[in-house]
């Protein structure tokens, strides 16, 4: 009942921060079945591409998150109340896999970013396996996600965001079915590999190679002293209230690094 009645006000809330930010466009969202279990699955470059995909969905869904966001005051209870739910980077977390297989097999529609976590380099990095396994598991269908401009809005390790210029664009694309794939051995890195060429091809970008990198050797908010000075942005009192809020939730994102 709260959910319903606070996430609605929360979504027009972020839609007007990305448009005081440079704009926000969505794409594709015939692409994301309005019923039924599906999984979708962005890059992911900012702590701005939750809230992204949260605007342009067009039905409810659930967010898998790094659990040190649960731990914190206020945060981690409203991350609760709007469909959040931890996992344990770096492990097979099998409470979360099974939470995330649970809520697809009921219908739900979940949203997992298989790279684990930002890059500052805006750019597509090696998928962690364990979202297309729940997906083969589930039997439901996976929708890619490009985000593109995030990371102009709110650079990874940056301590607020900053007006680019430029909108930001979520683009859905048409759901990838993997339903060839059951049974056979090495169906996990197939379907993998498969999600990781539409991404590049949707962001167009190159196809990345090596491992998915570890979270705990994450750059860190060091590379902020080599990028170029934010625009300035006239001072309003709507604006005051945005880089309040930004300020707030970067420093609660920086705390449980």
């Amino acid at each position: 009942m709260l959910y319903h009645l606070t996430w609605p006000l929360m979504k027009l809330f972020m839609r007007a921060v990305f448009a005081l930010l440079g704009g926000f466009k969505k794409q594709g969202t015939a692409h994301v079945p309005r019923t039924g279990g599906v999984l979708l699955c962005p890059n992911h470059v900012s702590d701005a591409d939750p809230p992204a995909v949260a605007v342009a969905l067009p039905r409810s869904a659930w967010f898998m998150a790094k659990e040190e966001l649960f731990t914190i005051p206020i945060l981690g209870a409203l991350m609760r109340l709007w469909h959040g739910f931890p996992v344990k980077r770096n492990s097979a977390d099998r409470a979360a896999l099974r939470r995330a297989e649970e809520l697809l097999k009921a219908g739900e529609a979940v949203v997992i970013f298989p790279e684990g976590g930002g890059n500052p380099h805006g750019t597509l990095q090696p998928l962690n396996p364990g979202a297309l396994m729940i997906a083969l598991r589930a039997g439901v269908p996976v929708v890619p996600v490009a985000l593109v401009n995030t990371h102009r809005v709110w650079p990874h390790g940056d301590l607020r965001p900053r007006r680019a210029g430029v909108p930001v664009s979520v683009t859905f694309g048409p759901p990838l079915d993997f339903s060839d794939l059951k049974g056979q051995r090495g169906a996990v890195e197939t379907a993998t590999a498969r999600l990781t060429e539409t991404l590049a091809a949707m962001l167009n970008q190159p196809i990345p190679q090596g491992k998915p990198q570890r979270r705990d050797e994450e750059p860190t908010a060091a590379h902020r002293n080599h990028q170029r000075p934010a625009p300035r942005i006239a001072d309003t009192p709507q604006r005051r209230i945005t880089t309040g809020v930004a300020d707030l939730y970067r420093r609660l994102v920086q705390d449980s690094r």
